[in-house]
């Protein structure tokens, strides 16, 4: 060997060189070993609940028979007692509640949180201008909400904006919520009228095309005139000549508001199923079978139209609750024995559409409203944790359902109605099994509303997993689970969820030009329907150019990107 030293000091550096890696190479291990593992969750953060903590919360009026603020509801007087807490609502009058949210956020005074169903701005602009936070900052606070949005993709993209803010605490609901409306006809009056060979020309055993419709609503007319009765509907519109909910529209293939077709964002009135609409109305109209008087009942609710005729036996078609179906609107002592049975919206076969989707069913990601946090909220992490108990089963199902045996005791508004023993008790499987005094309350006390016992109004999840016996009639084809069957995946995929996260100058574009066509709609649809305006090609290419004018495109294209 020429040079034996520097071989020495090379080999040396050599083993030092490998030393050094083998080293790295061991704690690169332990950091390994120590540090948590993508496929991992984290831990979620706990915080301590020893100090009682206050929060107040806007919310809008409460009106009923049993308290005067929702301070006094029994499930948030549970929350405050598990959590040691209080929650107290500040609620102004009823009627005042916008004007009353937008002077408490001009003002720069803001409660803790913020229901935000009477906000009609921008939700992201609130954010922007530091009136609320991010709440998406404190998942790691909320296990439970934040395993809801990991389980499911309909809930993570209802729960954020484009920029990945999570600005509102959703109400979700846990499956598809049964209907507690729908279309309904007399189906007595039919089997009268055919000496009980009904048939309808579709060949089901209920009307469910418009063909079905235009042999039903004769036989209905006649069987009026021939009873003698001095004023009856075979059929009943709202006053606006239209269901804003979208009935017997969508068979038409469209609706009143926005919807989805094929991934595109559509406005109803713009389609040509709404003008076979009009000229089906028109015709139904000028044939007698629609309430003649219809467009004077302005004050009537869509689902409790024209009460003297849908109570008296004197109507035929209207919009009825899940309570007058069956025999419910019988009256024997008078001779009045009805059957009247839940309908889909029909469908207009003839011009192509094969489905009618109930736009008034609920997605499951979809929620109106959603309490805000806002920056003058002290203590976040404390009532985040608190209010993620609604988020797991245990705690939708007492949002959802009311007090169990266990939490009921000592409940001033229990008590007065005898479930002191609670709505309701959980079984081994952790379902509820309600009680008998909750279904005897139901059935016999004048005027209950159980939902006044329960917490829907709280963030959370709404429970809908289970029926009170008594409120859903007997499971058959006729009750409401006729409505539940009708096109439940229809309507989730032509739904669109509701638009939240519009900035505030799209916000203030979409709503002044949706206020000038909604005038200008239901003006128009009157018209038509009356016969006031002839409804030809014309005239219905004038009405679609009118509603251009007035920003149709704009809405279309600002609610296509904004939707979630």
């Amino acid at each position: 060997m020429k040079n034996p030293i520097r071989f020495i000091l090379i080999l040396m550096c050599l083993i030092l060189i490998f030393g050094l890696l083998g080293g790295c190479a061991r704690q690169e291990t332990e950091d390994a070993k120590e540090e948590p593992q993508g496929s991992e969750e984290p831990t979620p953060k706990t915080v301590d609940f020893t100090e009682h903590v206050e929060f107040k919360w806007w919310l809008y009026a409460t009106q009923n028979d049993y308290y005067t603020s929702y301070s006094d509801n029994p499930v948030v007087l549970f929350l405050n007692e598990k959590f040691n807490m209080t929650l107290t609502f500040e609620q102004p009058a009823a009627g005042t509640e916008t004007d009353a949210l937008s002077i408490m956020l001009t003002s720069g005074n803001y409660t803790d949180l913020i229901d935000s169903s009477h906000y009609t701005g921008s939700v992201s602009q609130l954010y922007k201008d530091g009136v609320i936070i991010d709440i998406a900052d404190y998942l790691e606070y909320m296990p439970n909400l934040k395993a809801l949005i990991d389980a499911n993709p309909e809930y993570r993209r209802s729960a954020f904006n484009d920029e990945g803010n999570m600005l509102r605490l959703p109400e979700w609901h846990t499956d598809f919520p049964d209907l507690w409306g729908g279309l309904v006809y007399r189906h007595d009056i039919l089997e009268i009228m055919t000496g009980g060979n009904v048939a309808f020309p579709s060949g089901n055993s209920i009307p469910t095309t418009v063909e079905d419709w235009d042999y039903m609503l004769p036989l209905i007319k006649s069987f009026f005139e021939a009873s003698g009765m001095p004023e009856f509907a075979p059929l009943i519109l709202p006053a606006q000549g239209l269901f804003e909910t979208g009935h017997l529209l969508s068979g038409f293939g469209t609706h009143r508001h926005y919807f989805e077709e094929n991934g595109t964002v559509k406005f109803g009135p713009m389609e040509d199923g709404f003008y076979n609409y009009l000229v089906k109305m028109h015709e139904w109209f000028q044939a007698g079978y629609i309430y003649q008087d219809f467009a004077s009942r302005t004050t009537d609710l869509f689902y409790l139209p024209n009460p003297a005729l849908t109570y008296g036996g004197a109507a035929g078609v209207w919009f009825g609750l899940a309570g007058q179906l069956g025999t419910a609107l019988s009256l024997p002592e008078h001779g009045l024995n009805v059957d009247v049975r839940a309908i889909p919206s029909p469908v207009d076969t003839k011009n192509g559409i094969d489905g009618a989707p109930d736009f008034m069913r609920p997605r499951k990601d979809e929620f109106v409203g959603g309490a805000m946090i806002t920056t003058q909220a002290q203590n976040v992490e404390r009532l985040l944790a608190s209010l993620d108990f609604l988020y797991s089963k245990e705690g939708s199902i007492i949002r959802s359902y009311g007090l169990d045996a266990d939490n009921a005791a000592g409940n001033e508004l229990y008590a007065r109605f005898g479930l002191e023993g609670g709505a309701f008790t959980f079984n081994e499987r952790g379902e509820p099994v309600f009680s008998e005094a909750l279904i005897n309350n139901i059935d016999n006390v004048d005027g209950f509303q159980y939902e006044w016992f329960f917490g829907n109004r709280l963030p959370g999840l709404r429970n809908n997993s289970f029926d009170i016996p008594s409120m859903i009639p007997v499971a058959d084809e006729h009750t409401v689970y006729a409505w539940d069957k009708y096109n439940v995946i229809e309507t989730q995929r032509r739904k669109l969820p509701i638009a939240l996260f519009r900035t505030e100058e799209e916000e203030n574009i979409f709503s002044r030009n949706q206020a000038i066509m909604d005038d200008y709609i239901d003006t128009m649809v009157l018209k038509f329907i009356l016969g006031v305006e002839e409804l030809n090609e014309a005239s219905w290419n004038q009405f679609k150019e009118q509603l251009i004018q007035h920003g149709v495109k704009d809405n279309i294209d600002c609610t296509a990107k904004t939707r979630t």
